[in-house]
């Protein structure tokens, strides 16, 4: 192993474990789910996972995403700064349904996002497009694979029907909001963290 590499290596090490010690205070403060309306909220836990997915590739946007459901998933004990009351019962309903539906679409939202960044890496093309496309993948997975998670899971259960059309419209709103503050702050952010690192590498 090359100094460089094993320089880059530190780099994106210490980049997860900050990202990792944001997440965490995200959630213990209002930053990180900001309630809407009742049961509903915006999360920004968005925001972290884009950055580490272009900082520091596949394997840290992959952790960053299950740090993401872990935040998540503690929401039904009631651990965090904004307890979701729906999550304690959802939990009681289908507990393998809330794990999988915590874990699993973030967890592959930060690896798809770490993914597409380094596909445009490996093409030579580190712009503002690359850090854009995947800063936006991030919202749009975590959107979709949660919704598809929870319709499979919980369609079929009390919590199908008409709260399922509340939270579909709900959700939409929310995803716009946070498509569009994850977009801008995970390119410009990661843009200039990305370019940094690449300095000190150097």
């Amino acid at each position: 192993m090359t100094k460089t590499s094993n320089r880059n290596g530190i780099y994106k090490m210490v980049l997860i474990a900050m990202f990792i010690a944001l997440m965490l205070v995200m959630n213990f403060t209002p930053i990180g789910y900001i309630t809407v309306t009742g049961a509903f909220s915006i999360t920004l836990m968005t925001i972290p996972v884009a950055l580490g997915a272009a900082c520091t590739g596949v394997s840290g946007g992959t952790i960053l995403g299950f740090v993401f459901g872990l935040t998540s998933f503690l929401q039904a004990f009631g651990i965090g700064f904004m307890i979701d009351p729906s999550a304690a019962p959802l939990f009681s309903e289908n507990p393998f349904g809330y794990i999988v539906t915590c874990f699993v679409p973030r967890i592959l939202t930060g690896l798809v996002a770490g993914l597409v960044f380094s596909l445009f890496k490996k093409k030579g093309h580190t712009g503002i497009w690359a850090f854009g496309v995947s800063s936006a993948i991030v919202p749009i997975l975590n959107t979709v694979l949660f919704m598809s998670s929870y319709i499979a899971f919980y369609s079929n259960t009390s919590f199908g029907g008409a709260v399922m059309s509340v939270l579909l419209t709900i959700l939409t709103i929310n995803f716009l909001v946070e498509l569009l503050v994850t977009t801008i702050a995970g390119t410009t952010i990661s843009k200039v963290v990305y370019s940094q690192v690449m300095k000190q590498s150097r």
